[in-house]
């Protein structure tokens, strides 16, 4: 069997150092290759910056830690802090700017980067409900130092039952004293139920509005006599009367008259006065003061409202009596 010659020292001594060469660059290059495979060029954007930046880092947030961003509470980055970067890759740094939120009679101070009020709300964790009210709205742009105020609206309906009084009325009753009353029926109360929808503002009740009601017993009118009947003391009599008149008064006599009947068919004399029927109906009972017991019995073109004509015996009386104010009863039959 062959033996293969060996080898002087300088020859292994060559050998050798021609493997570690071999060996670095075989290192260098795949170290070469895997720096191209993981440095990448990507877009920060922080708040109003934007830079590009390379980076060989593999997350987000290991690329913001290269970068020396701080970032603060409700900062909102996109993508998130896990995201693995890539090549190309936009990585967004929103920075938070602080609001005010009231709510429910009191308020708290808070950062969002969100775009709108309604955003920033959720982000923040506050429902918003369907009839609540928002100032500003949902949809307005934040900005810094805004106040949020959110109003908590509740609709409850109610259902109730409602006492309804009953009314009174009043009617002369001609037996009756004047001043004096009978109740000739008595009322009753009655009964609604009504369906009400009852708005509350963060607890406080700021609306009813009765949407449905319906009478479950009527009210019973009360029927009240009212005495009409006063009593009128003259030359020693008393006269019932039901209603008293300020009239103005006047005087006729047989040469006005010329012994003509009057409206009612008699024949004028002393006691018989002229009235507007409208005031005094014909064939009313009077006691006219000054002049004593008369009877509506006649009418004149110049007799109208408040106005009597009274019947005298003689012409100078008559012209005696002229024009005056007079207080006219109407009797009782």
């Amino acid at each position: 069997m062959s033996m293969a010659p060996a080898l002087g020292p300088d020859k292994a001594r060559s050998k050798r150092s021609t493997q570690l060469i071999l060996a670095v660059a075989i290192l260098l290059s795949l170290a070469a290759v895997g720096y191209v495979g993981v440095h990448k060029e990507l877009t920060l954007v922080v708040g109003e910056e934007t830079r590009t930046v390379g980076t060989l880092r593999g997350t987000v947030k290991d690329l913001l830690a290269q970068e020396g961003v701080e970032l603060q509470e409700g900062d909102l980055i996109e993508p998130g802090l896990s995201t693995k970067l890539v090549d190309y890759m936009t990585v967004t740094v929103r920075r938070a700017v602080p609001v005010k939120v009231v709510t429910a009679g009191s308020s708290f101070d808070a950062r969002t980067a969100r775009d709108t009020v309604g955003e920033a709300l959720q982000e923040l964790g506050i429902e918003v409900g369907p009839l609540d009210r928002v100032v500003p709205g949902l949809g307005v742009e934040i900005q810094p130092g805004q106040e949020i105020t959110l109003v908590r609206v509740i609709e409850e309906m109610e259902t109730r039952q409602v006492v309804v009084p009953f009314t009174t009325q009043r009617r002369d009753d001609n037996d009756l004293p004047r001043g004096e009353t009978r109740i000739v029926r008595a009322g009753q109360d009655g009964l609604k139920e009504q369906q009400v929808r009852l708005i509350r503002e963060d607890g406080k009740l700021v609306k009813e509005e009765i949407v449905a009601e319906n009478v479950i017993k009527e009210p019973v009118t009360e029927l009240v006599a009212v005495g009409t009947v006063g009593v009128l003391s003259r030359g020693g009599r008393d006269y019932r009367f039901t209603k008293a008149l300020d009239m103005v008064a006047t005087a006729y006599c047989p040469t006005d008259t010329g012994g003509s009947f009057t409206a009612l068919g008699l024949p004028t004399r002393r006691g018989i006065v002229a009235v507007a029927p409208r005031v005094i109906p014909l064939g009313t009972k009077l006691y006219v003061d000054g002049y004593g017991i008369a009877l509506a019995g006649d009418t004149g073109s110049a007799i109208k409202g408040n106005r009597i004509d009274l019947f005298l015996d003689t012409h100078k009386e008559a012209v005696e009596f002229g024009r005056r104010r007079v207080k006219v009863y109407v009797l009782k039959e």
